[in-house]
């Protein structure tokens, strides 16, 4: 397939009364998808856990539908108010953490099938490859609650899987990262995801490349302008730097999950592709115009046009760089298990430490000089004599030293 038209969702969070109001905002996505001849469509990270709020008790659902009603654009006043009383309700009840912590413990079987389903039946029924997003799920295979998105085929079949690889500091109490970087093959090409920060580390996207990715899919939920910015920008680089396709779909709107800091998710969802690829060298194909507006944008992607980049471009590292030259050093660093900061303090140390120093016995003290006394005698005759005259202070007057 020459090409293939991708679409990029950035989605407000919000907390629903049921999951049938979830998937009529998904239907509502699927069909803008729909109406840009979508073939490809990819949700941002975490949207999966709006999916978890029907599954907590009615009392905090309750409180919880308040105070997201109140965060919503064009609140009122009275609805703001009323946000401002049901936040410390649901705080003195666990808040929304304590909430998903104890669904994740009795009810994450039901929020995993009501995810699959979910996806499922939309890329079915829209005939589209759907990357849906990401949510908590229990792995049966470690007993452990991972960070995953997956992906869906046009039948509806799961087709593969990532599991989030850093977490950040709001997620290390709920899930355990996971231990595996793999591709997912589709019909229309194999694709890399990587979640949240995960875009940070080159190292990840060029082993998906090295793996023969094509498309390299961004899943973001960053608190603050800040961190969105970081995310898109090293999004970007790696676009860059492998030479491939690239989608960041971003989470905005209020943010449930955090611990430490509360600020709002933002970010700029965009498809990017090599700057060589791009009308005016931005390395965009097609960007939202804010980031804190939910919407789609959509852009076809070249695989032709990629493929003859790869060997006729000035700048070719899938020809050029040899994996070889930085081989032996990262096997060593990631075989050891080891952090960057250990690995350097360690390459800064002596191979050999030098030995310690052997103390010297202390000197026996030196014999005092034995007083002698000075018998007064009386010069020889004619020896020239000397006479101790005393310095006067320094602040005492010329006159006085010269009547001296």
């Amino acid at each position: 397939m020459d090409k293939v038209v991708v679409a990029c969702v950035q989605q407000r969070t919000s907390v629903l009364a049921s999951h049938e109001e979830f998937e009529a905002q998904l239907r509502r996505f699927m069909r803008l998808a729909q109406s840009k001849a979508a073939q490809l469509v990819v949700l941002p990270e975490l949207v999966g856990l709006m999916l978890a709020p029907p599954l907590f008790s009615g009392v905090k659902l309750g409180f919880m539908r308040q105070v997201s009603q109140g965060k919503q654009p064009g609140a009122g006043p009275v609805q703001r108010g009323v946000k401002r009383v049901a936040e410390a309700a649901t705080d003195a009840l666990g808040g929304y953490r304590g909430s998903l912590a104890g669904m994740l413990k009795k009810k994450s079987d039901s929020l995993w099938t009501t995810y699959s389903d979910t996806f499922g039946r939309m890329a079915r029924e829209f005939g589209m490859v759907v990357v849906g997003g990401s949510v908590f799920v229990r792995d049966p295979g470690t007993d452990s609650v991972r960070h995953r998105a997956c992906v869906f085929d046009v039948d509806g079949q799961m087709v593969g899987y990532q599991d989030k690889l850093n977490l950040s500091a709001d997620e290390q109490e709920l899930v355990e990262p996971g231990t595996e970087l793999a591709t997912i093959d589709t019909r229309l090409g194999r694709l890399g995801l990587l979640l949240g920060w995960d875009v940070l580390y080159p190292e990840l996207p060029r082993a998906l490349v090295a793996k023969g990715a094509e498309v390299l899919v961004g899943l973001a939920a960053c608190p603050g302008a800040g961190q969105g910015q970081i995310v898109r920008a090293a999004l970007a680089m790696r676009t860059e730097e492998n030479q491939v396709y690239s989608v960041a779909s971003f989470l905005i709107g209020p943010n449930y999950l955090g611990k430490a800091s509360r600020e709002e998710y933002l970010g700029q969802s965009a498809v990017l592709a090599p700057i060589s690829l791009t009308d005016r060298g931005t390395g965009v194909l097609v960007q939202m115009g804010t980031n804190r507006t939910e919407g789609l944008i959509a852009a076809s992607l070249d695989y032709a046009a990629l493929h003859t980049l790869w060997q006729t471009g000035d700048f070719r590292p899938r020809q050029q760089m040899v994996l070889a030259n930085a081989a032996s050093v990262l096997a060593d660093l990631y075989g050891q298990g080891r952090t960057i900061d250990q690995a350097a303090r360690e390459a800064t140390e002596p191979l050999v430490p030098e030995p310690p120093a052997i103390a010297e016995p202390p000197a026996e003290p030196e014999a005092a000089p034995e007083m002698v006394a000075l018998e007064e005698s009386t010069p020889p005759e004619g020896a020239a004599r000397f006479e101790m005259i005393p310095v006067p202070p320094e602040d005492e007057p010329d006159d006085v030293l010269a009547s001296r």
